[in-house]
C-alpha cells in the first residue's frame, strides 16, 4: 500500500510546474502531515540542513528545494529499484551487456 501512494505522489509532483517552489513544497508539507513523514529544516543546535522523510525515503539538502530535490532522486530511485539490490556500494548501478552480445560480434577468433 505504501509503495502505491509513494507511487502515486511522485507522479503528482512531476505535474507541478517547476518554476512554483511554493506549491511544491505545500505538496510536500501536506502529503507529510497526511501520511506522518517528517520535514524538517535546520534546527539551529547543531543540524545546519532540510531533511525530508516521507513514505520510507529520507533525503537531506543544504536549502528545502535541495532536500526535496534529492528526495525525488531517491524515490525515483526507490520506485525502479525497490529491493535496492543492483545498487552498489558507491550508490551506481553498473550495467554489463549480456553476454550472448560479447561472443555474436561477427569477430573470429
Amino acid at each position: 500500500m505504501m509503495h502505491e501512494r509513494l507511487a502515486t505522489f511522485v507522479s503528482g509532483l512531476d505535474k507541478i510546474d517547476a518554476e512554483d517552489t511554493e506549491t511544491l513544497k505545500d505538496a510536500f508539507m501536506n502529503e507529510v502531515i497526511e501520511n506522518g513523514g517528517t520535514y524538517d529544516p535546520p534546527d539551529g543546535a547543531g543540524r545546519s540542513y532540510f531533511e525530508i522523510s516521507l513514505h520510507d525515503v529520507t533525503a537531506t539538502g543544504a536549502s528545502e528545494l535541495l532536500a526535496i530535490r534529492n528526495w525525488r532522486i531517491a524515490a525515483t530511485a526507490r520506485l525502479l529499484n525497490p529491493d535496492g539490490r543492483d545498487v552498489e556500494a558507491d550508490g551506481f548501478i553498473t550495467m554489463h551487456p549480456p553476454c550472448d552480445l560479447l561472443t555474436d560480434t561477427g569477430v573470429s577468433t
